[in-house]
């Protein structure tokens, strides 16, 4: 794919792009958008901001964009080194008076990640297709949680995006792929950002890592459930959910006491099985807590249509009805989505959780989800309503009230209110004026015992709920976030 010779070429790329602006915020502003955002942007407008012939302007257009450049500006934008030199080492092809990148090199942050353009000239795409920087990718990087670790792995790293973030708080980052294309994708990647602490290994799911263990570990499998259609950044070869089913099962034995395993997961909802108790099969006995935020669910026949969208006319609707008869076999009712968290526990019984989750997200969130392992052990350390009753409480940081008004008698009637949270993860739910009260006044002095007594002497005994409801509210308060115990409770 690529034949630069060694750390002294890679430096040469990296100082070129750098001295043309070729960066984050230089792209931002030619653009007009982040590179990251690309793929969803359609090309007459970007050309458009790319007319001016600059060599910033010149490298969008061939590294980002994916169009030919005239020679004679890419001889200007990739100097000192003739075009001879990038050709013979792999990145660009010259045709004629034209040149044209082989792969995209798109910045983010610090780095330069390149991967392998997304349907350039309308064709299907190959087996060995390396994908780019996608709105999975930047989920997972927004809700990994982040150490320092001594040691993390990327399962199925593709252009090594995941592993590259890793390395930014881990001692060593293990890249494993089955697709050799994106091995060798990823080891140049790692030449190219002088990533020292990143190794990238051929192999599927866990084989490559054979009796290691990892701090860390984080995937963005190949989850699509989906007839095998032969691209290895979509399918796993398994049938139906199996590949996440079995990231589930075997992550545990690589992981270390305490370690986390984060992957983004498609699952089968079956008839007559809650989505939930199903997937609880999958970590039963794994010795792991596990919590399942549901993203999305999607009936068959949009989720089909969704992924085969590169087909046309009657070759679609053979892979539709092909798909439709591969769900009706497994007896599926609708896809869902999500991300699913696991950590390897000490001791005591370890916990599942599963559920939807909020509808927006700010990140980085991974230390909201460590949060909620903090405050999943802290409810297991006090199963009795008295244990949580004498404990206090504060008001997270980021809590807002939000209450909604209508005119009414010539003034304004409270019509409803509702709670939420500003950052990581955004929980929100409805709250009453004697619940808003309460909580204003969690700010670690008292127990929350005391806080609903006087609550339930102040609105008397036919106000508001029953207290018999209360423990139960304030334990999904603490899961969530809004209530965090003050240390020494």
């Amino acid at each position: 794919m690529f034949r630069f010779e060694g750390p002294a070429d890679h430096r040469r790329i990296r100082d070129t792009l750098t001295a043309g602006g070729y960066d984050d915020q230089g792209v931002t502003e030619v653009l007009g958008l982040n590179p990251s955002t690309l793929i969803a942007k359609k090309l007459p407008p970007l050309l458009r901001r790319t007319a001016g012939g600059s060599p910033l302007e010149t490298l969008v257009r061939l590294f980002l964009l994916g169009v030919r450049v005239g020679r004679a500006q890419a001889t200007a934008a990739l100097g000192p080194m003739d075009l001879g030199w990038w050709a013979a080492g792999g990145l660009v092809t010259v045709h004629g008076d034209e040149v044209e990148a082989t792969v995209q090199l798109c910045p983010y942050q610090s780095l330069i990640v390149a991967f392998d353009f997304h349907r350039r000239g309308g064709g299907p795409l190959p087996p060995e297709h390396v994908m780019g920087i996608g709105a999975s990718s930047l989920t997972l990087a927004g809700l990994t949680v982040r150490g320092p670790d001594g040691s993390a792995l990327d399962l199925g790293t593709g252009n090594g995006f995941q592993a590259f973030l890793a390395a930014q708080h881990s001692e060593r980052v293990v890249a494993t792929d089955r697709n050799p294309r994106a091995v060798e994708m990823a080891a140049f990647n790692v030449e190219l950002n002088d990533l020292d602490a990143v190794e990238c290994r051929e192999g599927d799911l866990f084989e490559p890592v054979a009796g290691e263990t990892f701090d860390l570990i984080v995937s963005n499998p190949p989850f699509v459930v989906a007839p095998d259609d032969g691209l290895y950044f979509l399918h796993s070869g398994m049938q139906g959910d199996e590949v996440c089913r079995t990231i589930a099962r075997r992550a545990p034995h690589h992981l270390s006491e305490g370690g986390y395993c984060q992957f983004l997961a498609n699952w089968t909802a079956v008839a007559g099985q809650d989505w939930r108790d199903r997937l609880a099969g999958w970590f039963d006995g794994t010795g792991c807590d596990a919590l399942v935020l549901r993203r999305g669910t999607n009936a068959p026949d949009e989720y089909a249509a969704t992924w085969i969208e590169r087909d046309e006319g009657e070759a679609f609707e053979r892979s539709f009805d092909a798909w439709m008869d591969y769900y009706a076999d497994l007896g599926v009712e609708s896809i869902d989505s999500g991300l699913v968290t696991m950590r390897r526990s000490g001791g005591g019984t370890p916990w599942f959780r599963a559920e939807d989750s909020p509808d927006t997200m700010t990140f980085p969130a991974g230390t909201d989800l460590l949060g909620r392992f903090a405050a999943e052990d802290f409810l297991a350390a006090h199963p009795g309503d008295d244990a949580l009753l004498a404990t206090r409480f504060r008001l997270a940081y980021d809590v807002r009230l939000d209450q909604q008004l209508v005119a009414a008698d010539g003034g304004w009637a409270l019509l409803g209110s509702q709670l939420r949270r500003t950052h990581g993860l955004h929980w929100s739910g409805g709250v009453d004026v004697d619940g808003a009260a309460l909580l204003a006044r969690c700010d670690g002095t008292e127990t929350m015992g005391a806080l609903l007594t006087d609550l339930a002497e102040s609105v008397g005994p036919d106000a508001g709920a029953s207290p018999s409801v209360w423990p139960a509210t304030v334990r999904r308060l603490v899961a969530c976030g809004f209530l965090v115990p003050v240390p020494g409770c």
